[in-house]
């Protein structure tokens, strides 16, 4: 990803504002041939914000202003032999060129609020992809949430789209032969090889969790790394066995020590041990409910939700949690459905 400026002087360019060149950001993407583009993803859902009203959603999403996409049809090239020695134990890939708008990383903000607001942001812009486009993000990343400012005020932006997947099409099987995620975000469930349940939103959930839960323990201010030994290392580190069985051994260990949040950041203190105990809960119900199965027609068997674990790790737990930071509640773009 790299900032570019266009060299043109022609009236009425799309990259310029009032005569003058704006800084736009060019990025290369060499993305899956199966997965559904990143720019027809985010049109989709600007389009729908359009049609539907939903005119606040578009504070929240990245403006795709052009994409060009590569195939590699040749058999000459490196891919080409790839696809012809492993055939079907390759996955065929395109290069892709997509320029958008610059937005602001996490490491620019300042005020602890406006960190809050933007993640509350973008668990209202996640849910409403879900609900009303049918996107599912499947790659929450501290460096895939960012923010644009408009008028002195911030808005949360849900960036990245390269992963992404319509929600109609998971029914129908994976879009890639990996598993989707940036390691130390990703949820436990998507770690574990034994897992065959698919990227449910909740896991989006844990990751958003998850980058929380570093940036206020792992950072004594914006950009200031925290003294070695940092929390949560060995999740930035390890391999994805290792990351699984830290991650385990973080949630559900009953003995585990108070969460080790930073000065700074104190105001995320109870929000985010709210959450931890949620997500805790949930997985420690489902470990009860694997070691005594219901049985069909049993009323006194017991069940388990899988898509939220018995509503521990939902939409409506998590606006609970952050809709308000420090007591004073946050600005809420939109309300979805209150059962997810």
């Amino acid at each position: 990803v790299v900032e570019v400026e266009c060299l043109c002087t022609e009236a009425g360019c799309d990259w310029h504002e009032e005569g003058q060149a704006t800084t736009k950001v060019m990025k290369i993407s060499f993305p899956s041939m199966t997965r559904p583009s990143e720019d027809g993803l985010i049109g989709e859902a600007r389009s729908t914000a359009e049609s539907s009203g939903d005119l606040w959603a578009l504070n929240h999403l990245p403006e795709v202003i052009d994409s060009i996409t590569f195939p590699y049809h040749e058999q000459t090239t490196v891919q080409g032999r790839l696809k012809k020695h492993l055939k079907d134990d390759y996955e065929e890939r395109v290069m892709r060129v997509t320029f958008l708008d610059k937005l602001q990383p996490l490491s620019d903000l300042e005020d602890p609020r406006e960190f809050a607001q933007v993640f509350y942001d973008v668990l209202q812009i996640h849910q409403w992809l879900y609900e009303r486009v049918g996107i599912l993000h499947r790659d929450l990343s501290s460096g895939n949430i960012m923010y644009r400012r408009k008028n002195g005020k911030v808005y949360g932006v849900l960036n990245d789209f390269d992963l992404s997947s319509r929600v109609r099409d998971m029914d129908k099987g994976p879009t890639s032969k990996q598993r989707t995620g940036t390691r130390p975000f990703m949820s436990i469930d998507l770690l574990n090889p034994d897992w065959e349940g698919g990227h449910l939103y909740r896991h989006d959930l844990e990751s958003l969790f998850y980058i929380m839960l570093c940036l206020a323990c792992r950072y004594e201010a914006p950009g200031v790394a925290a003294p070695e030994p940092r929390p949560y290392s060995q999740w930035f580190s390890g391999t994805d066995a290792d990351v699984l069985d830290n991650k385990s051994n973080f949630l559900l260990n009953a003995l585990g020590k108070d969460l080790p949040v930073q000065t700074y950041f104190s105001g995320f203190e109870r929000g985010l041990g709210d959450i931890f105990r949620e997500i805790r809960v949930g997985y420690m119900l489902r470990q009860l409910f694997h070691s005594n199965p219901s049985k069909p027609g049993t009323s006194e068997s017991p069940t388990f939700e899988w898509t939220t674990m018995n509503e521990h790790v939902s939409y409506a737990m998590m606006r609970k949690m952050m809709s308000s930071f420090e007591g004073r509640p946050l600005e809420t773009r939109w309300v979805g459905n209150p059962d997810h």
